[in-house]
């Protein structure tokens, strides 16, 4: 059974006041059906819907991207979250065992702001999936020896992939939303990217 939250729920388990809440859930979220100011409803959030507030809250509050930018962000990756296990699975079991996928540890996202000519936002994700991080001893040095997968989300195949590391900024999305399903009480075997 899928369990719904207040504003006031969520602003208290995840320590965000509820003014803030409030106004990150109208900036992210599409107009409530059933609720509004002269409802007499308040309104109840999914966890996915609960997770992408919180998403774009972090996107905008620690990223320091704008509510625009943040919005556009939630946009191009919400195919790759969905397709990589981000979002509530209601059958309870979720496993991630599609091929490599299961072998990842962590997900770093790497997001780009590309030149453009018009007035929209382009950003360029690159997101790498960690394998494995170990200690290595080479030469008298310890090193680390890092094992990952990379993708490109919205890059075009005639760029270079090459990221200049002054204008990138990263976004540890696994981290957040582990955080998140600590915080709100969800079940981690819920979500295929925690499993």
């Amino acid at each position: 059974m899928i369990k719904f939250f207040t504003n006031r729920e969520l602003s208290d388990r995840l320590g965000i006041k509820l003014a803030k809440w409030k106004r990150w859930s109208r900036e992210f979220l599409p107009p409530d059906p059933l609720g509004g100011m002269q409802s007499g409803y308040a309104r109840q959030y999914n966890p996915d819907q609960a997770f992408t507030v919180f998403l774009g809250g972090h996107l905008v509050a620690d990223l320091k991207f704008t509510i625009p930018e943040a919005n556009q962000i939630i946009q191009d990756l919400n195919k790759w979250l969905s397709e990589k296990g981000f979002f509530f699975d209601l059958r309870g079991h979720s496993m991630s065992d599609r091929g490599m996928d299961a072998l990842i540890k962590k997900y770093i996202i790497f997001i780009r702001r590309e030149k453009g000519v018009d007035k929209r936002f382009k950003f360029i994700y690159t997101i790498r999936g960690v394998i494995s991080n170990e200690p290595v001893q080479h030469k008298g040095f310890e090193m680390m020896k890092k094992l990952y997968v990379e993708t490109s989300v919205n890059q075009r195949p005639e760029k270079p992939s090459e990221m200049d590391m002054n204008v990138v900024k990263t976004l540890y999305i696994k981290g957040i939303l582990s955080d998140f399903v600590d915080a709100v009480g969800l079940e981690r075997n819920r979500y295929a990217a925690l499993s």
